[in-house]
């Protein structure tokens, strides 16, 4: 990784951390996405018990929709995480932000 991708992935680490930090995220959206991945799971647990799904939505639809938030707040933690190692690694140079 050059050094320029590192300073940009350290950009975006921080412009993500903000975000995350924001009560909109820690508050609002993120226990949102929580809350509906667990009913999409529910659902189909429940589904695989017997009972109908509901929406007329197919199995994999809904599997698809649980892949999907998780892939969402994987997605940020993923930046979050690329932007800390950029940041050793510079560290580990002499140069410090």
């Amino acid at each position: 990784m050059s050094q320029e991708s590192k300073l940009v992935s350290i950009a975006m680490a921080e412009d993500t951390q903000d975000l995350l930090n924001h009560i909109s995220w820690t508050d609002v959206i993120k226990p949102r996405l929580l809350l509906l991945s667990e009913g999409y799971s529910k659902q189909l647990v429940n589904h695989l018990l017997g009972q109908p799904l509901p929406l007329n939505l197919s199995k994999e639809q809904l599997a698809g929709k649980i892949y999907g938030i998780q892939q969402i707040i994987y997605t940020f933690e993923q930046v979050l995480t690329q932007g800390k190692k950029a940041l050793e690694d510079l560290s580990s140079l002499g140069i410090s932000l």
